[in-house]
């Protein structure tokens, strides 16, 4: 059995945009819960959650990747640059050929599909943006990971409700002990916070 070591971290949350200011926020036992912000948020009994707040995609993402982002799979993305960043870990040759990822998630692109049930049964539109199921699956997330890093690998998702991260992180020490694989990225992401999503 191979030892298995953690390389590298990331995250974007409602206390950080890394670890190292999550893990300030944490020291100083500062809460993550706030006032939600988004459309029609005051139709609903409960207005508070953990949202990242200030976030701009625009910053990180190009007008062609938003487009094929929901927002899980941008969370996604900007821990795993952070984690590999840190890592020092260069995803060519044979290394990338032995490298893959598994996250974990609910409710994948939750964001989407409420945006696009919105567009179809209360503003009545004919057609949805042809992206709009790639970008709402769950396996989203996993998939845009391994072709931004170059991991050609296994890739896949967990969803297993509240235990999809922990599990997705299970299974990639698994496969990186039992000699699978040699570096599996895992996590997990979440946007459930819109109007669907806390209403449901």
């Amino acid at each position: 059995m191979k030892r298995v070591v953690i390389t590298g971290a990331g995250t974007i949350n409602a206390l950080g945009r890394d670890v190292p200011e999550t893990l300030e926020a944490m020291r100083e036992g500062r809460c993550g819960i706030s006032e939600l912000e988004f459309r029609d948020v005051e139709r609903l009994a409960i207005r508070i959650g953990g949202q990242i707040k200030g976030y701009e995609p625009e910053s990180s993402f190009n007008r062609q990747q938003m487009s094929l982002y929901d927002r899980f799979t941008q969370f996604a993305l900007l821990a795993a640059r952070q984690a590999v960043a840190q890592s020092g870990l260069d995803f060519t040759g044979a290394l990338a050929d032995c490298s893959g990822v598994v996250l974990g998630t609910s409710g994948g692109g939750l964001t989407t599909q409420d945006e696009n049930y919105r567009s179809v049964y209360e503003e009545g539109k004919n057609r949805v943006h042809p992206f709009v199921v790639p970008k709402l699956m769950n396996n989203a997330a996993a998939s845009h990971v391994s072709m931004e890093m170059n991991l050609r690998g296994p890739t896949f998702t967990v969803a297993t409700a509240c235990a999809s991260s922990n599990h997705a992180m299970g299974l990639a020490y698994h496969m990186v002990r039992g000699g699978s694989c040699s570096v599996m990225l895992t996590g997990g992401s979440e946007s459930m916070l819109c109007f669907g999503g806390v209403k449901a």
